[in-house]
């Protein structure tokens, strides 16, 4: 390990137990209208040429979900410009008080994508909707705010925690204050999602390996969610380790890089619009992960017109 590289380990290692101080001020800076945010449905016209299309940079994403890690180091050290954040229920809490407040303020963070959390794991259906008009409240006022995501939409369903109608009431109350705000959606390739009718209204997708095992079929699975999700924001999203594979098992050097190359390769190439890493406890605990994803995403190209 270069000597960079052990500077960022230690200083990682350090980050653990910080928590990042509560904002002052809310966000206000407007986000760029030309090569900053995502496009209006509106704006993209499939007709158009990859060329002719809006520019926009793309999503180099990092997942945390334990807010006590100060993630800085990991940001400045890698370029992640979105965050995947883990705020509580609405309970009243000022924007201030935040998660997605937090994370904005995070030199080189530019925008957040909060989520609605699992019933599985405690949400109940009022709180559930009440978050979702919460957070399309706050994306107006807050332009960092560029999308909302639905966790494990689909295992929700099949587990039997929520229904495809509750699904549907959450969605109205977002879309009721902000229509613009773009809702997500996982693609599981183990949970077969491709059998799914998707037939809800949504806006992006992140494509998600999660089983290391169906590693070797990444581009096959990739190519089918591509044309299943034609015309929708979609990136690529991979897992370190996962506490319900075999053997708890984490990706090793070349798994890392294989599919993180891959999914640098499909964005330089208009295919994918980013990369989501889950997740920053698991970088700052395993450093090697660090160096590995450094050298993969200095493959990335700028967006072209930039």
């Amino acid at each position: 390990m270069n000597r960079r590289c052990s500077q960022i380990a230690l200083a990682l290692a350090l980050a653990t137990a910080a928590i990042c101080p509560p904002c002052a001020v809310a966000l206000r800076s407007p986000v760029s209208q030309t090569s900053s945010r995502l496009p209006k449905p509106s704006e993209v016209n499939p007709k158009m040429s990859k060329s002719q299309q809006p520019v926009r940079e793309p999503l180099i994403c990092l997942w945390q979900h334990n807010q006590e890690v100060d993630i800085a180091p990991l940001v400045k050290e890698l370029g992640f410009n979105t965050v995947w954040t883990d705020d509580e229920a609405y309970h009243g809490q000022a924007w201030e008080q935040t998660h997605m407040c937090r994370a904005l303020h995070v030199p080189g963070v530019k925008y957040v994508i909060p989520k609605i959390e699992r019933a599985a794991w405690g949400w109940t259906h009022e709180q559930s909707r009440a978050s979702a008009k919460w957070i399309a409240e706050l994306s107006l006022e807050h332009k960092g705010i560029i999308g909302l995501y639905l966790n494990d939409f689909y295992d929700e369903i099949e587990e039997g925690h929520r229904t495809m109608a509750q699904w549907r009431e959450i969605i109205a109350a977002a879309r009721s204050v902000n229509p613009n705000l773009k809702l997500w959606v996982p693609h599981y390739p183990h949970r077969h999602n491709e059998n799914q009718a998707y037939d809800f209204p949504y806006d992006a997708v992140v494509f998600n390996m999660w089983d290391d095992r169906m590693l070797p079929e990444t581009e096959k699975q990739l190519a089918i969610a591509r044309k299943q999700h034609a015309g929708k924001v979609l990136i690529g999203g991979l897992y370190i380790s996962a506490s319900g594979r075999p053997n708890g098992r984490w990706l090793t050097e070349q798994q890392f890089k294989n599919i993180l190359g891959l999914f640098v390769r499909e964005t330089n190439a208009g295919n994918l619009d980013g990369v989501r890493v889950f997740c920053a406890c698991e970088m700052i605990q395993r450093p090697e992960y660090v160096r590995w994803a450094e050298e993969v995403l200095s493959g990335l190209k700028p967006p072209h017109g930039k």
